[in-house]
């Protein structure tokens, strides 16, 4: 792992005089480092380098001359499921090199070879409703058994669920961090965090030990867009950083996908903002595969049909009657109670029974459809 341009790209990255935003600009605008070098000094400046940029462009690293955050970098990839890839890694993903500010070097953590796989990106508020929970678990589940890693960025609310329905599919998923890959960030995703080693990857352009930061989030969200074929946005207020992701997905010339909401929540509005500007209505998870033909190789993958609660042999008429009267966001027992004309104890009662039997789920005082 610890070749001489592992060490240039993270030694330029870690550089006072350069950095990591400066050299991934290089990267997108002018080719990877090992081409850089090949170029006469006066091309450089021609693109936009500057005199001192470009003295440090060419000058290698060197075993010599590396910092000891860098060695205990390098030591750190050594140890099994740890990687540092660098921009002209083949290790490094494809869908990356595309775009305009590709990062000069990945940390990443768990099962790197699913890098390497067909993607898409979910992304959301982290004050998602049960909803917008409820549905991202649901596509995430549904798109992920149909063969396709899941993306996002571990916040809280969305992005959890997104995680965790791929997880319960038994695909893979990868969280991008606005942290060091060696953070859980938030630390109440320390479950979380230990699923995604064992199924998928943990992955970001920060230094290891890299604390939480405003900044470091715009630039992660670039990087769920860039490896994902598309993006869906489950729920996003008028102000949400998912709205940023789907603006990188657009200037990535990748899809982008919304799941519409009740029109009463704020948390609907980001999401029909972007239908109204052209983004795809995403009402099942074909509509999001059927846009991605042609695009991925996805002959193979078709999410499985659920079967119709009203099909199901083992359920009475009272209770194929209790579900259908459950609403999309969610009914109160009271309104069940009114609906259905049973009493608060033999409501009771059947909505426990549906929701051991896993057709009903129990969130937030209200109670759903499975």
């Amino acid at each position: 792992m610890d070749d001489s341009l592992t060490r240039d790209y993270l030694a330029l990255a870690h550089h006072r005089g350069l950095g990591p935003v400066a050299l991934a600009r290089m990267l997108g605008r002018i080719g990877p480092l090992s081409e850089i070098r090949e170029l006469p000094k006066a091309r450089l400046l021609a693109a936009g380098v500057s005199e001192a940029q470009a003295a440090i462009l060419l000058r290698p690293a060197g075993k010599a001359g590396l910092s000891r955050q860098l060695r205990e970098e390098l030591a750190w990839a050594e140890a099994p499921g740890r990687d540092i890839v660098h921009f002209e890694s083949a290790r490094y993903p494809l869908p990356l090199r595309e775009i305009a500010t590709p990062p000069p070097v990945l940390y990443v953590e768990g099962q790197p070879e699913c890098l390497a796989e067909p993607a898409i990106a979910m992304v959301g508020s982290r004050r998602g409703s049960a909803y917008g929970r409820r549905h991202a678990q649901w596509l995430a589940h549904e798109l992920s058994a149909a063969g396709l890693t899941v993306c996002s960025g571990m916040a809280l609310g969305i992005d959890t669920a997104a995680h965790e329905g791929a997880l319960a599919a038994g695909g893979r998923t990868v969280a991008v961090m606005g942290t060091g890959v060696d953070i859980c960030y938030p630390a109440r995703n320390r479950e979380l965090r230990g699923k995604i080693l064992a199924q998928g990857a943990l992955v970001s352009e920060f230094p290891l030990a890299s604390p939480p930061a405003r900044d470091h989030f715009p630039r992660r969200n670039r990087i769920i867009s860039g490896l994902c074929a598309g993006t869906v946005v489950v729920e996003a207020g008028l102000k949400s950083g998912s709205l940023v992701t789907a603006k990188f997905a657009l200037q990535q010339n990748r899809e982008v996908f919304a799941l519409p909401g009740p029109i009463s929540s704020p948390h609907s509005r980001g999401c029909h903002q972007l239908i109204r500007q052209g983004a795809k209505l995403v009402e099942t998870p074909d509509d999001v595969l059927q846009e991605l033909e042609g695009i991925l190789p996805l002959d193979r993958f078709r999410p499985k049909a659920a079967p119709a609660v009203a099909g199901n042999p083992a359920l009475d008429p009272v209770d194929a009657s209790l579900i259908a009267q459950l609403e999309e966001t969610g009914s109160l027992p009271e309104s069940l109670a009114s609906q259905t004309g049973l009493s608060a104890q033999e409501l009771a009662v059947k909505l426990l029974q549906l929701e051991l039997a896993g057709l009903v789920t129990h969130q937030v005082g209200r109670y759903f459809r499975v």
